[in-house]
C-alpha cells in the first residue's frame, strides 16, 4: 500500500497533466486561429478581385473563376460565392473578413504567447512533482505553485425555480457603480438579449465557447468606464465553457448590433461593430461584484425600516 502522501502526489501530478493537455488543446486552437487571420492579405485580394470583374459575374453563382493579376498574367483563382449575395456584395463580404482577421492578429498572437509561457510553466511544474521524494517536499510544492486550485469545484446543489425566475439574469454592480446583468441559460440569455436589454446597453460573450449573454446598462451618449468593461468580460469568462481556460477574448458591442440567428440554436446571435478585450475569469470579482449588487439591494430597505424608527 503505498503512503497517503504518495497517493496525493499522484494525485496532483494528474491533474496538472490535464491541465497540460487543456493547454496543447487550445495552443492548438489559437494556431488555427492564426492561421487564419495571416490570411487576411488574401480575403482583401479576393475582395478587389470581385471588385474589378463584378460586371462580369452573373449574381446567383457558387464561385467565380477570374483572371487573378496578383499572381501574374495568364493565372486564375476561383473564389466561393454567396449566391444569395450580389457580385458586390460578396466582395464587401470579403473586405470584412479581412478587416477582422486583420484586427484579430495582434489578439492572437499574444494569446499564443501567454498560452505558450503558461504551459512551459505548468511542464516544469510537473517534472518538479514527478520528483518529489517527501510528503514535506509536497506540501512545499502544493503550496508554491497553488496546486489546489486545480481541484475540480465541488457541484452546487441546483436552485429550484420557476420558469420566470430561471429567464431572469443574475445581477451584479462593477466598481464604477455600473449594473451588469447575466444570463442563466439560452432560453434567458435570450429574455436578456433581446426583451430586457436596450439599444445603447454594451453585450458581451466569449469568443467561440458557449456561455452566459452579458449586458452592461449603458445610456445613450454614455461611454462604459475600461474597468467596468474588464468586470464584465471577467463575469463572461466565468459564465462560460471557458472559465479554466486562463485568458479568454470576450467580444463585445452595443446591443442594436446583435440579431438573433435564423438558424441555430436558443441564444445563438450574430454580431457586428465587434470589438474585442482579454479577461482571466476570477471567481474573487465575481463574488466582490455580487456583494455590490447584494448591498445596493439591501440599502432602500434599510432605510425604510430607519424612517420608521
Amino acid at each position: 500500500m503505498i503512503p497517503q502522501w504518495k497517493a496525493t502526489q499522484q494525485r496532483y501530478a494528474r491533474l496538472v497533466q490535464r491541465r497540460i493537455g487543456r493547454l496543447k488543446r487550445r495552443r492548438d486552437k489559437i494556431l488555427a486561429d492564426l492561421g487564419r487571420a495571416r490570411g487576411w492579405e488574401d480575403l482583401r485580394r479576393k475582395g478587389e478581385l470581385l471588385r474589378v470583374h463584378r460586371d462580369a459575374i452573373p449574381r446567383g453563382r457558387p464561385a467565380a473563376t477570374l483572371p487573378d493579376y496578383y499572381a501574374g498574367p495568364g493565372n486564375t483563382v476561383t473564389i466561393p460565392l454567396d449566391p444569395a449575395l450580389s457580385p458586390e456584395a460578396n466582395a464587401e463580404r470579403y473586405f470584412k473578413q479581412a478587416r477582422k482577421a486583420k484586427r484579430g492578429l495582434p489578439i492572437i498572437e499574444r494569446r499564443l504567447a501567454e498560452t505558450e509561457a503558461e504551459l512551459k510553466g505548468w511542464e516544469s511544474t510537473l517534472e518538479k512533482i514527478i520528483q518529489l521524494e517527501t510528503s514535506e517536499a509536497l506540501e512545499k510544492a502544493v503550496a508554491a505553485h497553488d496546486l489546489t486550485g486545480l481541484d475540480p469545484p465541488r457541484p452546487r446543489p441546483r436552485e429550484r425555480t420557476d420558469g420566470r425566475g430561471a429567464l431572469e439574469p443574475r445581477r451584479f454592480v462593477s466598481t464604477d457603480g455600473r449594473e451588469i446583468l447575466v444570463g442563466r441559460s439560452s432560453a434567458g440569455n435570450v429574455h436578456l438579449t433581446f426583451r430586457l436589454a436596450r439599444p445603447h446597453d454594451l453585450w458581451l460573450h466569449v469568443e467561440e465557447y458557449g456561455g452566459s449573454h452579458v449586458v452592461i446598462r449603458n445610456l445613450k451618449g454614455q461611454t462604459v468606464p475600461p474597468r467596468t468593461l474588464r468586470e464584465a468580460a471577467q463575469l463572461a469568462g466565468f459564465f462560460s465553457k471557458a472559465r479554466n481556460a486562463g485568458k479568454v477574448p470576450v467580444h463585445y458591442t452595443p446591443v442594436r448590433f446583435v440579431k438573433k440567428a435564423k438558424r441555430g440554436k436558443p441564444g445563438t446571435v450574430l454580431i457586428t461593430q465587434e470589438k474585442s478585450v482579454l479577461a482571466t475569469p476570477d471567481p474573487a470579482v465575481v463574488a466582490e461584484l455580487g456583494k455590490r449588487a447584494t448591498a445596493l439591494d439591501r440599502a432602500p430597505r434599510q432605510k425604510k425600516k430607519e424612517s420608521r424608527r
